[in-house]
């Protein structure tokens, strides 16, 4: 069976490459599907068909995952068709796995046991494709992957063709107590398990995506920054925490963070950033992270997946989230 596999990925290289050029660039491949019918004495579906199972074998178990299961979805899609009236327990099978609010029950219509669709049937199609293809990711993700040099090289071009869309964040600056770069790793988990989420195109919660946006601020501007001092609630706006420039250049790196996530909507995510950590919208006062308590015991805020406790997480005095860059800086930070 792995040979089989393998003998596959070698055949189809070239189809290969080509749909992922298809996939992720959007680039047409009609003329050269013509060819290929004639050449392999397929069908255009059939070939499709054979080149996208090996795809999906191979990229999950990359970190390109989730962007390749938003991407398929898109393409997908369109090939789905629905009535504008689904029954109700079918839309909450979809509902209920999805994170776009315009799926909610409460936004839609409901009348003898059947949810009007018409106006998101576009969405509705889209999460169900999104469904079926992440069934299709998480199963191949439990089969072992054959190491081979051609399978190698379909990764390595994977890494090519997608290495501006996943720009690597190398680290913050540290202005307080320590100036230097502060690697990644330096992150605690949480973080750096929500970051590689979003820049995967995955769609963390609302609290998640929260939780690192005003963590990211705080690790950047002042590190040293908790919700409580002597028991009572620190309350400040962005402005009192940095310069105005550095505020609107933190919100231009942010977007460029969020641009991969499932939903992105460029005006909808500035404003968002800008008002939570308080910066002229809103109640202008900076939402502070959650510490760590409340991300392990999250009441379904979507937290608690991104919670994996390694070592130093578990040292009493990590009880924030900035508690343990803190101690990395404090650490390590003498060594550079």
């Amino acid at each position: 069976m792995e040979q089989d596999f393998l003998e596959l990925v070698k055949t189809y290289k070239f189809l290969i490459k080509l749909r992922l050029r298809n996939i992720f660039k959007e680039e047409n491949i009609e003329k050269d599907l013509k060819e290929l019918e004639k050449i392999l004495n397929l069908k255009r579906e059939e070939i499709l068909e054979l080149v996208d199972k090996i795809i999906i074998a191979i990229i999950s178990h990359t970190k390109y995952s989730n962007f390749f299961i938003k991407k398929y979805s898109e393409i997908l899609k369109d090939k789905i068709k629905v009535p504008n009236k689904v029954s109700v327990w079918d839309f909450i099978k979809v509902s209920g796995e999805s994170r776009n609010n315009d799926l909610s029950l409460e936004r839609v219509e409901v009348n003898k046991g059947f949810v009007d669709i018409g106006e998101i049937k576009e969405i509705y199609r889209y999460e169900l494709a999104r469904l079926e293809i992440k069934k299709l990711v998480e199963s191949a993700k439990r089969v072992e992957l054959p190491e081979s040099e051609e399978v190698k090289e379909v990764i390595e071009y994977i890494d090519e063709l997608l290495k501006d869309s996943f720009k690597s964040v190398e680290g913050v600056k540290i202005e307080a107590s320590f100036k230097g770069e502060v690697p990644i790793e330096w992150h605690p988990p949480c973080i750096r398990n929500i970051l590689n989420d979003i820049l995967s195109g995955g769609s963390p919660s609302h609290y998640a995506r929260r939780s690192f946006v005003v963590y990211w601020f705080a690790a950047k501007f002042n590190p040293n920054l908790r919700p409580l001092k002597d028991g009572k609630l620190v309350e400040l706006s962005a402005r009192d925490i940095t310069s105005e420039k550095n505020i609107e250049e933190f919100i231009e790196e942010v977007i460029n963070i969020f641009k991969n996530v499932e939903d992105f909507d460029e005006e909808k995510t500035r404003y968002y950033i800008m008002h939570n950590i308080g910066y002229k919208v809103g109640h202008q006062r900076f939402t502070h992270c959650e510490y760590c308590r409340n991300w392990q015991n999250d009441n379904g805020k979507g937290l608690a997946q991104y919670c994996t406790p390694d070592e130093i997480c578990k040292k009493k005095f990590i009880i924030h989230p900035l508690d343990y860059l803190c101690y990395m800086i404090k650490t390590r930070g003498k060594h550079k």
